[in-house]
């Protein structure tokens, strides 16, 4: 039977599980997978760092193809015809419709929202992460089909991490600057973002020089080694990029809280950092509000995104001549899922990556 990988606790490990396959509801598909991600997420959910339910089931980065289309099924969210064996998309979450954010055209922050991999994974259809052989999507989730040009590799991230900063960084105009704390999956997906939308300089920091060089191929303008340097030596820097000012943008995407405060301080006055990386619950950091008052600084979460956007990221992937595959260069197979998490946990690969 097809299996998928439940994380037994904080920490794993990670075991695989046998379920038998079930045939689709009306208005739902049956997913094979073809390759899912180890997202930054996903390690904070493997150490433990949110209060879940275990056995949980891991992941939510993927890339399918249609194994089943449930009765009444015909088309992906753009109209176009779907059939046994197309490669799609999905957001691995979906919306109510009808709560007060969602009736005024902000599903991102949906009140009720939902994610694939929080239904119970002990009761059919039983494939609800992506990390495992297939994956079953509920009615309010739209499929997407892949161009067939897009390889997976480069289609794989794109449910979570390219639609994530899509969408964080969706008011960057042109000439604007943008700092990118973290050169993970997302930081680097966010540099080729910020480049498409104009920015005029698209800075990156991290502690890792390996990351550094590849945010360099995705169109990084400056990359800052923090390694060995002071908050101050950065802010120098970053100073000498953008006329002395500061940056219009900051986006944070390492996932801890004590970056925060650094990146308000990278800002100039009317800038707005854009938190993305703490999902981990209850920790905290210190800050003065006054620099927010004096400097007119805005702090933006971003939790999600709008799932038109995975159209959008289709598109983007099509038409820009970013090295995506890069992202992830050599993936696990599912019985090696551990090992998988131990690389990525360590930081080796931008993105950890699984096939089946």
């Amino acid at each position: 039977m097809p299996k998928i990988a439940l994380l037994t606790a904080g920490g794993g490990p990670i075991e695989l599980a046998e379920f038998p396959l079930t045939t689709p509801a009306p208005g739902t598909a049956a997913l094979k997978l073809r390759m899912a991600g180890i997202c930054g997420s996903d390690l904070h959910i493997f150490r433990g760092e949110l209060p879940l339910f275990y056995p949980f089931a891991m992941g939510h980065e993927m890339v399918c193809e249609i194994a089943e289309l449930g009765e009444g099924l015909t088309t992906d969210a753009t109209g176009k015809p779907l059939a046994v064996g197309d490669r799609v998309v999905t957001p691995y979450f979906w919306t109510c419709g009808q709560c007060h954010a969602c009736a005024r055209g902000r599903p991102h922050a949906c009140q009720n929202l939902m994610a694939g991999e929080f239904r119970t994974h002990d009761q059919a259809p039983h494939f609800v992460g992506a990390h495992g052989e297939y994956y079953y999507t509920t009615r309010r989730q739209p499929l997407f089909k892949v161009p067939e040009d897009l390889a997976d590799e480069a289609v794989a991230p794109l449910n979570c991490a390219l639609s994530q900063v899509l969408f964080a960084l969706r008011d960057v105009r042109l000439g604007d600057t943008v700092v990118i704390q973290g050169a993970g999956g997302l930081g680097i997906n966010a540099a080729a973002v910020a480049h498409a939308a104009g920015a005029a300089e698209v800075i990156v920091i991290d502690k890792i020089a390996e990351r550094l060089d590849v945010a360099s191929d995705f169109g990084a303008t400056h990359c800052i080694d923090a390694s060995d340097i002071s908050t101050a030596e950065i802010i120098e820097q970053i100073h000498r990029r953008t006329d002395g000012i500061g940056s219009d943008w900051v986006l944070e995407v390492v996932g801890a809280p004590g970056v925060i405060p650094d990146g308000i301080g990278f800002l100039n006055n009317g800038g707005t950092l854009l938190e993305v990386g703490n999902i981990g619950t209850g920790r905290t950091f210190e800050l003065d509000p006054s620099v927010l008052v004096y400097g007119n600084k805005s702090v933006r979460g971003v939790m999600l995104y709008d799932p038109v956007t995975l159209a959008i990221g289709l598109s983007f992937l099509q038409r820009t001549s970013f090295p995506f595959s890069r992202l992830m260069p050599k993936p696990f197979h599912l019985a090696d899922v551990n090992a998988a998490f131990e690389s990525a946990n360590a930081g080796q690969v931008p993105r950890g990556a699984l096939v089946p």
